[in-house]
């Protein structure tokens, strides 16, 4: 079996700055640091644990520096329960400037009853913006709970905005 490796970079962006890990040259995480470094350094903390059973000390990203990061085409790695899977996969189907409530993804997936569950793997998504989580809203009347995004709900708006959702 071949050695493991992985690459960590701070990727800057019109919204804000953002952690990339990358397993060899797929992605395998993307999270914003808009909330917290804490947030996102701890969800990438626990990505490794879970599909690659080891524990990460503190650490630094490195600058990204090898042109557009948001302009390349990154191969994406996810890696989840089949659960889990079928909501991301769902999710990409949804279109730019398009929205959808979490009852309605859990029907898209056949599963009317699970949403919770939906709303749990739709948080857990481990690649934001390139698997469209923020494309999934709340049936609130506020629009705070509209808008409830573990990344913070100042960049799920400023994303549906860029998009023309909102």
């Amino acid at each position: 079996m071949a050695d493991l490796e992985f690459k960590i970079y701070k990727v800057p962006s019109e919204f804000g700055e953002w952690l990339a890990a990358f397993e060899a040259d797929e992605l395998i995480f993307l999270g914003h640091y808009g909330t917290s470094k804490t947030l996102v350094q701890d969800d990438l903390a626990k990505l490794f644990e879970q599909n690659y059973s080891f524990k990460v000390g503190k650490f630094e990203a490195a600058k990204w520096t090898k042109g557009n990061f948001w302009k390349t085409k990154h191969k994406i790695k996810i890696q989840g329960t089949d659960f889990q899977m079928k909501v991301w996969l769902e999710l990409l189907k949804i279109p730019a400037g398009k929205t959808v409530s979490y009852s309605e993804l859990a029907k898209k997936i056949r599963k009317p009853e699970a949403v919770r569950a939906v709303a749990s793997a739709v948080a857990k998504n481990p690649v934001a913006f390139y698997i469209p989580c923020h494309r999934v809203v709340g049936k609130g009347s506020s629009l705070a709970a509209k808008l409830k995004y573990h990344w913070g709900t100042e960049l799920k708006r400023n994303l549906l905005q860029s998009e023309g959702a909102l």
